[in-house]
């Protein structure tokens, strides 16, 4: 898994004497316990400016800010850092030149998610507006926004999830008047996930063995005003536990052991939840493998 790199080699305080004598105004740049960057003003006047280095963005990784201003508002910069220059050098001797990749306003609590292209930037914060507050950049790498590894086949990702003999999902879902065709496979450690999607629905079904100790659906099961099972075989214990909004129409099924466990899930991806009736529960405990 790739490696956060957020290394601060600079901090700057610029301070001015208020016309009374004990008010301050000040902007530093700060390495938090978290190794990300914070910005934080303090009745930090116009044009006020500071400046660190180096942050790391790799292949795929978005940046996101965090602020939290009771007032005010910071340009954010980040200036490429010429693969020539000195590595050792102090980070006084290190100044933004050129242009920025990128730059952003921040201002308020709206956190801000943005992406460009990978590298060693130096970060700039300037004040637009007399600012009150702080301000956290982070990164979010690209495993942390898809960690699933994408496969060809259900049995590549039985192998990916590991101690997994197989993993069969049908090519074709057909449920309720929705048909889903040609799924992709991906996997984590411990599960591997088959994913459908015909319209505005897409539906998601997992299978884990017992290594994968995490959520076998994105979906908030105790959001559901309405929790049942129903059986699916002659075995006491063959049953589906369902979760959906109405009886008979269920958003999340789940079913097996501590062993091998299943989940079917239905998401609506920017429409009307979609339901799966007993007949459908019925079938894809039958056909899921």
């Amino acid at each position: 898994m790739k490696k956060k790199t957020v290394l601060i080699i600079a901090f700057i305080f610029s301070f001015a004497l208020g016309l009374a004598g004990c008010d301050s105004s000040s902007l530093g740049i700060v390495a938090n316990e978290d190794g990300n960057i914070e910005i934080i003003a303090e009745n930090a006047d116009k044009d006020m400016t500071g400046t660190t280095g180096t942050f790391t963005l790799g292949e795929g990784d978005d940046v996101q800010i965090e602020p939290a201003f009771e007032e005010g508002k910071v340009l954010v910069q980040f200036y490429p850092i010429d693969a020539a220059e000195d590595p050792e050098a102090e980070a006084e001797d290190l100044m933004p030149q050129g242009e920025p990749e990128f730059e952003v306003e921040v201002s308020g609590t709206e956190p801000i998610e943005c992406g460009f292209a990978a590298g060693d930037y130096l970060v700039s914060a300037t004040v637009l507006e007399k600012a009150n507050g702080t301000a956290v950049i982070s990164l979010i790498t690209a495993e942390e926004k898809d960690p699933w590894t994408k496969v060809s086949s259900g049995a590549e990702a039985a192998r990916g999830a590991g101690n997994m003999e197989d993993f069969e999902v049908p090519q074709q879902l057909k449920i309720n008047d929705l048909t889903f065709s040609d799924p992709t496979y991906s996997y984590l450690d411990g599960v591997a996930q088959a994913y459908y999607e015909s319209g505005a629905i897409g539906i998601y079904v997992r299978k884990a063995c017992g290594i994968y100790g995490g959520p076998m659906t994105d979906r908030d099961l105790d959001s559901f005003p309405q929790h049942w099972t129903q059986q699916v075989g002659d075995d006491v214990d063959d049953v589906v536990d369902c979760y959906g909004m109405e009886k008979d129409s269920a958003i999340v099924i789940q079913w097996g052991d501590a062993e091998e466990f299943y989940t079917v899930t239905s998401q609506g991806l920017g429409g009307e939840e979609y339901g799966m009736d007993a007949t459908t529960v019925s079938w894809l405990e039958d056909i899921i493998d």
